[in-house]
């Protein structure tokens, strides 16, 4: 199996990487200058320097008749200050990918989206449900249904063997920026409240597990939604403080004072050029009532979901232990 990813070095694309590895893959990966590479000591994987956003450097990295491309790297920016940027990565980088994958006759181009496709529905989100992330003022939220659509395009037209994934809340070992922090903010005293929204949290291990099942058994063009233990805020964080021996707040703040925090920390940045901790878009995501079904990837990818709650904390928690992240 002869495997070409982006985003290798994150969150996902470490936990890809690392069971690709087990799976005896031959892999070929791009990074950047910067890159941290740690992570994959002693592993025997073919790096090369290079960026979505340049096509050459692209085609240079990625070998001819390759099985499978994992394209799992995307701009998550939740700062509008960053949206250029962000649609830029997104969709040049998803357009730049596609090019490659049928100038290489890739077998099948993996593309990893999110949930976030779906946008804000008050019921019960599948594959079904219609995408509605365009109409949300999150850049995020509508640059990952718009490379989608570049996605389906190019299985439509060029006959671009693609299946398309969408994650909902990632936790587990690896997380160097996401629900990590708010066990460090658990472990150190400083969360600041618990967000009033409801989530679906899965197991990173096995969202990795289902980018390999999709790509062997997934359906050309279609979407499969990977969502899991579904849980509010103040059960998340309630676990967290179990894990850490800590006191944490039994009651959600309420919605309109993250409103007026966002608001007025985005005001703040204007002027001080640096992110704010809390921003609309943030308070959006942690704000909604986001209930999902996987079903469909249970039933044609093997995908599981029923990993505890608990399960995930405690594989964060013990790699962020090891990583000295977290005493």
């Amino acid at each position: 199996m002869k495997v070409f990813i982006t985003g290798a070095t994150g969150f996902l694309g470490t936990n890809l990487v690392h069971l690709l590895v087990e799976q005896q893959a031959d892999i070929y990966a791009i990074k950047r200058p910067t890159s941290n590479i740690d992570a994959f000591e002693n592993m025997s994987i073919n790096w090369f320097e290079a960026d979505v956003l340049d096509l050459d450097s692209l085609m240079n990295a990625c070998p001819e008749n390759i099985d499978y491309i994992f394209h799992v790297a995307a701009d998550t920016n939740m700062w509008s200050k960053n949206n250029d940027q962000q649609t830029k990565i997104n969709l040049q980088g998803t357009s730049n990918m596609i090019e490659v994958a049928l100038t290489k006759k890739a077998k099948r181009f993996i593309h990893t989206s999110s949930i976030a496709a779906y946008g804000i529905h008050q019921s019960v989100i599948t594959e079904s449900s219609e995408q509605l992330g365009e109409q949300c003022f999150a850049n995020y939220y509508k640059t990952k249904l718009q490379s989608e659509k570049l996605v389906k395009l190019a299985v439509a037209n060029d006959n671009l063997d693609a299946v398309i994934l969408n994650p909902c809340h990632l936790v587990g070992s690896w997380d160097y920026h996401n629900w990590s922090q708010m066990l460090t903010m658990v472990a150190n005293d400083s969360l600041p409240g618990v967000p009033p929204g409801y989530g679906s949290f899965c197991h990173i291990k096995e969202v990795a597990k289902a980018h390999i099942s999709a790509a062997k058994k997934g359906r050309t063009g279609e979407n499969y939604i990977l969502s899991g233990v579904d849980a509010s805020f103040v059960e998340l964080v309630s676990e967290i403080g179990v894990l850490l021996g800590k006191k944490v707040p039994n009651k959600a703040t309420p919605y309109w004072v993250l409103k007026i925090i966002s608001l007025v920390s985005a005001f703040i940045a204007a002027f001080t050029n640096k992110e704010p901790n809390m921003t609309p878009e943030k308070v959006l995501i942690v704000s909604e009532r986001l209930r999902v079904s996987s079903a469909k990837a249970q039933r044609e990818l093997d995908y599981k979901v029923d990993i505890s709650l608990k399960r995930m904390l405690t594989d964060c928690y013990q790699w962020m232990q090891k990583s000295e992240m977290i005493t």
